[in-house]
């Protein structure tokens, strides 16, 4: 049986695990009312994951998106058309923003690669140098503090959209997130915040 060819996600490559744990330890002793201190679940997932694999393994990899690109703007890939400089070219744009306008809001990790977009050392051409960004910006936005920032909301938003229609979903739809183990429902209400349609089956 073959396998449709198909781009590679974020998640398939890098995750910044140890980043986000530090996160999701925060988050389990916080006292915040976030949604596991509102509904006691035994099994409750922390927020701070389910928000960076969410995003990880919906945007694509720019790295793989251009080895895409080389063989046409449109690529057909069973029955979806592959549009790579959609997502490429929103999320240079996205991280260049983040760069030049929040750098206030990003953490002392994330800083050394968007202090460059403002020296102008940078412009995220380089796919490994956007792969970078991107993680950087999944590691901060799973930070409690950031999960209802308007500025990573919207950035957030914004290539989750971009990731849908570079991957062959139509326009002015969304994403669909399926969770069928939906306990606590962790996953699909950190889908609707990342602007997915989210549904379960639990």
């Amino acid at each position: 049986m073959s396998v449709t060819p198909y781009p590679k996600r974020l998640i398939e490559v890098d995750l910044p695990i140890a980043r986000v744990s530090t996160h999701a330890r925060e988050e389990k002793d916080s006292r915040c009312a976030h949604i596991p201190r509102l509904h006691i679940y035994p099994a409750a997932r922390p927020l701070a994951a389910c928000r960076a694999v969410i995003c990880a393994t919906i945007w694509p990899d720019p790295v793989d998106l251009v080895e895409w690109l080389q063989k046409g703007e449109e690529v057909v890939a069973g029955d979806r058309i592959i549009r790579p400089a959609c997502f490429l070219d929103s999320a240079q744009q996205c991280m260049i923003d983040w760069g030049k306008h929040h750098l206030s809001k990003v953490s002392p990790e994330s800083y050394p690669t968007f202090i460059k977009v403002q020296q102008g050392t940078i412009s995220f051409e380089n796919p490994n140098e956007l792969r970078r960004a991107l993680l950087d910006f999944i590691a901060d936005f799973a930070n409690w503090d950031n999960a209802a920032d308007h500025d990573y909301l919207k950035t957030a938003r914004t290539l989750t959209q971009a990731a849908h229609e570079a991957l062959g979903g139509e326009q002015a739809s969304r994403p669909l997130l399926v969770d069928p183990f939906a306990g606590g429902g962790a996953i699909p209400l950190e889908g609707l915040r990342i602007g997915t349609e989210s549904t379960s089956e639990g």
